[in-house]
């Protein structure tokens, strides 16, 4: 099932795959207004599918965090690269993929920010990462065939007793 089409030159069909059972599969150019019609179908998505609360929070913060830093620091080139962005929804997890074909960057290598410097004195950068790694349950990178795949996990929380 066709979960939409988005309108402009930047989409197509086979861009947005996916029906009840498969996982929401979108691939958009390195170009920063491809990243909004993304985060809407992302959106739509989890919605239709009666996703655990916080879900969408944390997919659109994973998406906007992964994606726009792979937009501003992956490529040296002007041309132009396809990012894949992959939203999985089960019963007991929800798993955000993120692939390019960008710079080898492991996030996972990335140093733990000092939060406890005052703002004035705090690098710039770092805590997108910082936040994804302590609001999923796992962040695995990988690179494989001259790809970084980058898949955040989080377990869906138990319902609350009443």
């Amino acid at each position: 099932m066709l979960v939409g089409r988005l309108s402009g030159p930047q989409w197509s069909p086979d861009r947005v795959v996916s029906s009840m059972s498969a996982p929401l599969e979108l691939r958009i150019r390195n170009q920063p207004e491809d990243l909004s019609p993304a985060m809407e179908t992302i959106s739509r998505w989890l919605g239709s599918r009666g996703a655990f609360a916080g879900s969408e929070y944390l997919a659109l913060l994973a998406v906007e965090e992964l994606v726009t830093n792979c937009i501003k620091y992956a490529y040296d080139d002007a041309h132009e690269h396809w990012i894949r962005i992959t939203i999985d929804l089960s019963e007991v997890e929800m798993a955000v993929t993120i692939e390019d074909d960008g710079h080898p960057f492991d996030p996972r290598s990335l140093p733990e920010p000092d939060t406890r410097l005052p703002l004035e004195d705090r690098p710039i950068g770092g805590l997108g990462i910082h936040l994804l790694r302590n609001l999923f349950d796992t962040l695995d990178y990988s690179r494989v065939e001259g790809h970084n795949r980058v898949v955040l996990r989080k377990r869906v929380p138990p319902e609350p007793s009443t």
